[in-house]
């Protein structure tokens, strides 16, 4: 049935693998060349608010008939489907599409049905970062499951992206559902680029109880990520208030995440990793490739 969601990894599967750790290794690297400051796009940090709406503009093109009114990709459409998930208010789209525009990521067009209709257009400089963020997600299943693997989006396939993209609406409800059932990290991956800071601490060795690590170590994720050593520095005021973090050592000088904190962090990457293959076999589905997916 066209309606019904194909079976894919689960997260327990994906968590009881023995290549986890090596896994999760690779999700950070590769997650953080992509929100990297300069390479994220508009030049801005990454939030999920962000990131959502980047992701939505790209299915919503990928998406689009023209004969089909209700697939038209206008920025009223993108705010109804970025509103869903609960993550930017619709100034914060408003204000985040006009920079994409400025800075060549989207293109505002006329829709030939409706000249009085404007649709969002990703740009090619979009489009290339978008299959940098896919390959991103898919790498670390590569790692897991290398027989059939997830060739299509590690080679950064156009064709593939934009099936992908399409298909990946059918999948929304889902995601949803899976970022608000992690709610302990919901902080994390609404304010800039906390998220990926602290999985960056955490491969410096941050959840070792041996670790010595102290908060100006991590000084140099700020100009990487395009924040404040302030900003940092409330990042893990707010790990600590939530059972993430602990301070020790003369004048609690030392830093160390928690295992509250890992098992959290495998967890919500375990469920991104479970829903990329999801998305992936709805990609496939729709190519009528299903065959080409032994796993």
């Amino acid at each position: 049935m066209a309606g019904t969601l194909p079976a894919h990894r689960s997260v327990e599967e994906i968590l009881a693998h023995p290549d986890f750790p090596a896994a999760r290794a690779l999700f950070v690297a590769e997650h953080a060349k992509v929100y990297e400051a300069g390479t994220f796009p508009a030049q801005l940090g990454a939030d999920i608010g962000r990131v959502t709406t980047l992701a939505i503009i790209v299915c919503l093109h990928a998406a689009y008939d023209p004969a089909d009114r209700a697939t038209w990709p206008t920025l009223n459409r993108l705010k109804d489907r970025v509103a869903r998930f609960g993550f930017a208010s619709p100034r914060l789209i408003d204000d985040f599409v006009a920079r994409l525009g400025q800075t060549g990521y989207v293109a505002m067009e006329r829709q030939p049905e409706d000249s009085r209709v404007r649709l969002l257009k990703p740009t090619e400089r979009l489009l290339a970062w978008d299959r940098e963020w896919m390959a991103a997600h898919f790498a670390p299943l590569d790692l897991l499951y290398p027989d059939p693997g997830y060739g299509p989006p590690g080679r950064r396939d156009p064709a593939f992206q934009a099936v992908h993209a399409g298909a990946a609406l059918a999948a929304f409800d889902a995601i949803i559902a899976m970022t608000w059932s992690n709610l302990e990290i919901v902080f994390f991956l609404s304010a800039t680029s906390a998220l990926i800071i602290l999985l960056s601490f955490f491969e410096m060795g941050g959840a070792d109880p041996e670790s010595r690590i102290r908060e100006s170590d991590l000084a140099h994720l700020a100009p990487r990520f395009g924040v404040s050593r302030t900003h940092i520095r409330n990042i893990l005021a707010v790990a600590r208030e939530r059972g993430f973090l602990t301070r020790s050592g003369p004048r609690n000088a030392f830093i160390r995440l928690t295992p509250r904190w890992t098992t959290a962090f495998d967890r919500f990457i375990a469920d991104s990793l479970a829903q990329s293959d999801l998305t992936y076999r709805l990609a496939l589905r729709a190519m009528g490739a299903d065959a080409l997916y032994r796993g």
